[in-house]
């Protein structure tokens, strides 16, 4: 055990050194593959055989003294949570993951170390601290492994916290313990408590389990509904594998021998289904347990096949099974991990109905063991009917098949799969109430969030607004986003800060996110992960006051063209509610720059292209924006009127305001510019000043293509 121990955390620490000078990419892939061979450690540790500890009643047994046994048993606990964290923390970039990792981890690995003799006795007996004992080993290696991982994290990404990190990583511990306890913890700590109380017959104990099961799931989805995509992912994965991992404390590896022993019943499938769905992206096999596993466990909880206490293990583990069973795919597309289904979605579900079906019934029919999967070869069901179903499972058809005895009940079976089908049918249009009640609820929120938010725009004053201007900057934290259409990401974890004063350069080959990004800066697209901010404002959650601070000229515009380019100007400035003195000095300012004197009074339709993204750059800037955003403006324009334009970005800089924009035209971006950012394939590959570039003995030109890369560019 001892050596598995040092092995494991000598190589781990001899891989983390190394890793430190290596390129992030292969740090991260790395850290997902030491992740993997730590979970495969674990499973293979966990699954070979019980726990020991587990036989103890209210701390009562032969293995360790009722303190010890206390200690070991909150331990395991612990390493449960901790070991299915950091199976899956690799995976995902999120910050409040990577705390728990960093503190949750490393505390419990360092518990682990020091009470790693007695966990193994409460997991592998006595036996196992005295001779060799494989599972002991495995649980060696295990600790070192989690102890040099947790540790590695804890060092490479510092020790600092803020307040609100703090109290988010104590506040979610306790819900993250909750989902990876072991079933058998309640009994072996307190016993029975109450032998009177007997989760069955809708008694007031099964009421309260039953309310649970709708309470949970209805936390879990106003706790999560509004956080990124990969919280959400992460958070229903999480729940779904620490499930699994205590309920297969019944489905060890000895029990796979027999298929007979198999864990086929409607339920169990669930606890498979759902992490496989989580991880691979098994659509149809996930509307398969998310029709019929959903109204199987509903229909469990109803009526329990098994009366116990309610600290009784078994107890436990059935609820455990159901609650995941039931709400689990209820909350993975209400979520929005998965879509909505359509009706063909349902079809597929009742094909896999029908196999898992014809399976059981052939699997329950056969004299080769005695089974009864979904209890279609017992009157389990037909007794808590009524007589009339009784009567139907006499009508019976029996034959033999070599040295197998075959017994069906045809009748009762047809008939018990039509009544499920049709319930499931049911399921379907419960489903759609739900769907239709939930888009209410929204639009209403919505709506009513938007006259606030018109009133509080009607209220607000441009030059209150500008008063509270602490530092005019744009930033970009974790920007991701991702169209409904597609599976991968248009843009993925961009980070970028612009300061006011600064004429900065978006560069990048066509499709490579530039425009997803500037249209979900000024509002026309959602963020999909991650945060922008305007001046210090939120562009999800303060649209408004975002808007009145951004000037945007789009690539393809749209104007009024049956307008004169006056009239144009002075609608837009209505809009923004500019006062009359400051609009005719803005619009004189502009219309001189531009030589547009002659033609402003004219209709738009007569207008050049030239003159015509001239009038957009105008009503840009008519409410003086301390965020001027452009995307290719510069294309068709003559030479003296990309000089125009490039006066007119020196000139908004110099009053202190920021000029984003976007071109292909990199000669003007090297001549104008501060700085530059690259992006290329969704990612941004590099910020940069010229200044950098320069003395980098490159041109902006060479940088670039030495960025992106040659052929792509061309």
């Amino acid at each position: 055990m001892l050596m598995g121990f040092a092995v494991a955390l000598t190589l781990v620490l001899l891989g983390i050194f190394l890793l430190k000078k290596q390129h992030e990419k292969i740090i991260e892939r790395t850290l997902k593959i030491v992740s993997l061979v730590f979970a495969t450690i674990f499973v293979v540790r966990y699954m070979s055989g019980g726990e020991a500890i587990k036989s103890a009643f209210a701390l009562n047994t032969t293995l360790l003294s009722p303190a010890m046994t206390a200690v070991v048993l909150i331990l395991v606990w612990l390493v449960y949570t901790s070991n299915v964290l950091l199976t899956i923390f690799p995976f995902f970039k999120i910050k409040a993951v990577s705390n728990l990792v960093k503190y949750f981890s490393t505390a419990v690995s360092l518990l682990n170390f020091f009470l790693l003799y007695w966990h193994i006795i409460g997991i592998c007996g006595a036996e196992a601290v005295t001779s060799f004992d494989f599972r002991a080993l495995l649980m060696g290696l295990e600790a070192g492994i989690s102890l040099a991982y947790s540790s590695y994290i804890l060092f490479s990404e510092g020790f600092r916290m803020t307040k609100k990190e703090t109290l988010l990583m104590f506040l979610t511990i306790p819900f993250m313990m909750i989902a990876a306890m072991p079933s058998y913890l309640p009994q072996a700590l307190f016993g029975h408590g109450n032998p009177n109380l007997e989760v069955d017959g809708l008694s007031q104990t099964h009421r309260i389990f039953l309310y649970f099961g709708f309470i949970i799931p209805l936390c879990i989805y106003f706790v999560f509904r509004k956080k990124d995509y990969a919280v959400r992912h992460f958070t229903l994965l999480y729940i779904s594998l620490a499930s699994l991992l205590v309920y297969t404390a019944v489905f060890r590896f000895d029990s796979f021998i027999n298929p007979l022993h198999w864990p086929l019943h409607l339920c169990n499938t669930a606890m498979y289904i759902i992490p496989l769905c989580l991880i691979f992206k098994w659509e149809k096999l996930f509307y398969f347990t998310y029709f019929i596993n959903v109204l199987g466990a509903f229909l469990a909880m109803l009526m329990p096949n098994m009366v116990d206490n309610i600290l009784a293990t078994d107890t436990m583990h059935f609820w455990l099974n159901h609650y995941c069973a039931f709400f689990m795919p209820i909350l993975i597309v209400a979520l929005k991990i998965y879509p909505r289904p359509r009706f063909r979605q349902f079809i597929y579900s009742m094909v896999g109905f029908v196999i898992y079906f014809f399976l059981i019934l052939i699997i329950n029919a056969s004299n080769y063991g005695s089974v009864d999967y979904f209890f279609t070869n017992s009157d389990f069901i037909a007794e808590k009917l009524g007589k009339w179903a009784e009567d139907l499972r006499l009508v019976t058809w029996e034959f033999n098949i070599g040295s197998l005895n075959f017994v069906f009940h045809p009748v009762y079976q047809i008939l018990f799969f039509l009544v499920y089908a049709v319930a499931a049918l049911g399921m379907w249009f419960l489903y759609e109430l739900m769907y239709t009640f939930e888009d209410q609820m929204i639009d209403m929120h919505e709506r009513k969030r938007k006259i606030k938010l018109d009133e509080l725009a009607l209220k607000i004053d441009k030059g209150v607004i500008m008063s509270d201007i602490e530092k005019v900057d744009l930033k970009l934290e974790h920007f991701s986003k991702k169209y409904s259409s597609s599976k991968v990401f248009a843009v993925e974890d961009a980070n970028l800060e612009v300061h006011g004063g600064e004429i900065f350069g978006f560069l990048g080959p066509n499709g490579a996110g530039k425009s997803t990004i500037i249209k979900s800066i000024v509002g026309i697209q959602t963020i999909t992960e991650g945060k922008i901010e305007v001046c210090g404002y939120d562009v999800e959650k303060q649209s408004v006051e975002c808007k009145k601070l951004i000037g945007f000229v789009p690539d393809h515009y749209a104007l009024y063209e049956k307008l004169t380019g006056r009239e144009y100007i002075n609608y837009i400035a209505d809009l923004y509610e500019v006062s009359k003195e400051d609009r005719d000095r803005r619009i004189e300012k502009y219309v001189t720059l531009f030589n547009l004197e002659k033609a402003f009074d004219n209709q738009m339709k007569t207008y050049s292209h030239g003159m015509k993204q001239k009038i957009a750059i105008i009503s840009a800037l008519v409410h003086d924006p301390k965020v001027w955003i452009l995307d290719e403006p510069l294309t068709g324009l003559d030479p003296n009127s990309i000089f125009e334009v490039k006066e007119c970005m020196k000139s908004h800089a110099l009053e202190g305001n920021i000029v984003f924009f976007s071109s292909h035209i990199i000669d003007v971006v090297e001549r104008i510019c501060d700085r530059i950012a690259i992006i290329k394939g969704g990612k941004l590959q590099c910020v940069k000043t010229l200044e950098e570039i320069e003395k980098s003995g490159k041109t902006l030109e060479e940088f670039y293509l030495s960025v992106i890369g040659q052929e792509e560019a061309k």
